[in-house]
């Protein structure tokens, strides 16, 4: 019996550090990262989650003075702006790093 309440703290634990790992990740983005207009160069679904918001694979590109910067991603979207993430469209994003890219969709 305190073998299954242990291993239901730790669970529940997990979970909350978790979502505010999550919360805090995006906090980071939103406040130190850049503001850039990047084009979509491939999309692919990968799956759809409870409430309709889909998982993509993506591919962007934008230019940095002479260079050409590529990121490779995955992201969870609201299903109604899967029609502003489309291949060859292009999507305002925060960039901090490879790894911390938020898409910003404006109301």
């Amino acid at each position: 019996m305190t073998f299954a309440v242990i291993i239901s703290v730790i669970l529940t634990v997990g979970m909350i550090a978790y979502i505010v790992s999550l919360f805090l990740r995006d906090n980071k983005i939103k406040t130190h990262g850049r503001d850039i207009k990047a084009l979509v160069e491939d999309v692919r679904h990968v799956g759809t989650n409870e409430s309709g918001s889909f998982e993509i694979a993506y591919r962007l590109s934008w230019r940095e003075g002479d260079v050409t910067r590529h990121v490779d991603g995955r992201d969870t979207i609201p299903a109604s702006r899967m029609s502003k993430v489309q291949k060859g469209c292009e999507v305002d994003i925060k960039y901090l790093d490879d790894a911390h890219i938020l898409f910003v969709f404006n109301p």
